[in-house]
């Protein structure tokens, strides 16, 4: 087993700087190295590979293993696992971080959606995307903005540069004063206030969002766009992060809320083995939303087991781990 991390800790050593690496997608093939990671504009010193082989049979060795034999789709550690893995592939849940997110935000956006009548999955899924799954600096403390909601708060703001989107101009970024409040809750709360009472020229600027004008909650989604973001996509982009985590289960079982099923735009569970296309050197993953992800791609002629297929923007892809997905042009289904 030693033997075989060094040979290919070797082989990655020498490895083309201009192919592309992406660690955590470890491929772990009887010793066999098949391509599945390299190194991006790396050079491994001969202290480092020293350092490297004296420490094979300690925590880099049970590291590796672990990477192999953990079932990535199945736990939640962003890992995807190679199609010769033996173990089954279980639904999967959101990772430690998001899940713990999600748990978290939950209760405060059901109060406040509750209170004013609005879509709690709608309310969660834009604080996910506003803030980053709560990692923004306009959502740290001592912020707590987690809609991006602009102006002040009794007073209080903060300044930060933010990105807008207009037909001229395309994606810009300008500075602006943010809204600064003293706890999660309030942030949510005004959030709830703003989209009910709309604003001063217009309270009923955001009423295509209450859940009495409404038949599900991708009618508020799509009354959100243009209106409370300039971004184009604002929408799809609610709607995916509502349906990849099944957010809908926080909105009770009111008559006007709407149930996710396995329709041709929403998550299916179907087992594959999908393998990258030879004709490319590799094949870039992708988030829930679609949005390619950055320094992350799979080698060319390897395979990777697959649970899920969605559509995103009309086009198919397929889950290969717990939070990224890969084309469907990129690969081709084997099994």
């Amino acid at each position: 087993m030693r033997l075989c991390l060094i040979i290919n800790v070797l082989h990655l050593c020498y490895k083309s700087p201009r192919t592309v690496e992406f660690s955590k997608y470890d491929r772990y093939d009887n010793c066999k190295s098949t391509g599945g990671i390299f190194l991006k504009k790396k050079l491994v010193t001969s202290t480092l590979i020293a350092a490297i082989l004296a420490s094979a049979g300690t925590a880099t060795l049970a590291s590796s293993v672990q990477a192999a034999t953990d079932n990535g789709i199945a736990h939640p550690a962003v890992t995807a696992t190679p199609a010769l893995s033996t173990q089954a592939v279980t639904h999967a849940a959101p990772n430690n971080s998001e899940q713990q997110f999600i748990q978290t935000i939950a209760p405060v956006a059901q109060q406040a959606a509750n209170q004013y009548n609005l879509y709690p999955s709608v309310m969660m899924a834009q604080a996910i995307l506003e803030s980053g799954w709560g990692a923004s600096q306009a959502s740290q403390a001592p912020n707590y903005n987690f809609f991006g909601i602009k102006g002040d708060y009794n007073g209080a703001s903060f300044n930060m540069p933010t990105k807008e989107w207009s037909k001229e101009k395309g994606y810009y970024t300008i500075d602006s004063y943010f809204r600064k409040y003293p706890n999660m809750a309030a942030s949510f709360m005004d959030n709830g206030n703003k989209l009910r009472n709309g604003l001063s020229w217009n309270s009923a600027y955001y009423s295509g969002t209450w859940r009495e004008n409404t038949t599900s909650y991708k009618d508020a989604t799509a009354w959100l766009q243009g209106r409370y973001a300039t971004d184009p996509s604002y929408a799809s982009k609610l709607n995916n992060l509502i349906e990849t985590y099944n957010l809908t289960q926080y909105d009770g079982n009111g008559t006007q809320t709407e149930t996710v099923s396995s329709s041709a735009t929403d998550s299916t569970t179907d087992f594959h083995v999908v393998r990258v296309n030879s004709n490319q050197k590799f094949a870039y993953l992708y988030s829930p939303l679609g949005e390619k992800i950055v320094d992350r791609s799979l080698s060319a002629n390897t395979d990777w087991r697959s649970d899920q297929f969605k559509m995103i923007n009309n086009e198919r892809f397929y889950r290969v781990s717990t939070s990224e997905w890969i084309q469907a042009t990129d690969v081709t289904v084997i099994k």
